[in-house]
């Protein structure tokens, strides 16, 4: 199956620009507004036109979801970093009780935590602490109790969740990339649309007007001019 196309913004300036140049459309379409109810504008393109603006406006920016995203994995680091403290202090009691090269050494897994991805610690975090139940009785020498297991069950809770919550986030950005675009091109086609009305409206009778419609499809929105090469 072909992958699916990325929806891309159809203009080349800012988004933030957007915004400003449909609010600039709507104002001038209100200023002239005789010209644009000979046209055909009435209210109900009037609220479309304004429900697009919003709609866009009040999608979250990039920025907003990449801190919600930096968020979720500091704390998804945070809860991490708590696990393997406690898996850390059982290895070193299970290794002192039973010996480095034994089976039931062997039994509480892999003791390099910090080469093992999320997942992986996660599965074998809870191993550990089954194990760590089994052999309670024997670990107890070295200071391991049933509370401090208890408080790893509950930390590998939240940092199962934490991992899901991080996953969301990440997700969520990278759906909501498309979906501004959607959002995006959808004003930009009735911005160009009504800039489109406003040109033919003035066309021959007032220049200044005529000018209030020009849309410039550039990085910076406005005209730009390529410098000529040296000779």
């Amino acid at each position: 199956m072909a992958k699916k196309k990325a929806i891309l913004p159809m203009f080349r300036f800012t988004f933030g620009f957007l915004k400003q140049l449909a609010d600039t459309m709507l104002s001038n379409i209100m200023r002239d507004l005789p010209e644009f109810t000979d046209r055909g504008f009435n209210d109900d393109k009037k609220a479309e036109f304004q429900e697009a603006i919003h709609q866009f406006d009040d999608f979250p920016t990039d920025e907003q979801l990449q801190g919600i995203q930096m968020d979720k994995t500091q704390s998804k680091n945070n809860f991490r970093t708590s696990i393997e403290t406690p898996m850390r202090t059982i290895l070193l009691a299970a290794k002192n009780v039973f010996g480095e090269g034994t089976g039931k050494y062997r039994e509480f897994g892999n003791h390099d935590l910090t080469k093992q991805t999320d997942d992986v610690l996660v599965r074998n975090a809870k191993s550990l602490s089954k194990t760590a139940t089994k052999y309670l009785t024997d670990l107890a020498t070295e200071g391991i109790t049933a509370a401090k297991i208890d408080s790893l069950n509950a930390t590998i809770v939240h940092f199962d969740e934490a991992i899901d919550q991080q996953r969301d986030a990440i997700k969520n950005r990278d759906n909501s990339t498309e979906d501004r675009a959607v959002l995006a091109n959808n004003l930009y086609a009735l911005v160009v649309k009504y800039a489109e009305t406003g040109r033919d409206i003035w066309r021959t009778t007032s220049e200044a007007k005529y000018n209030d419609y020009v849309i410039y499809n550039t990085q910076s929105g406005g005209p730009e001019t390529e410098t000529p090469a040296a000779g």
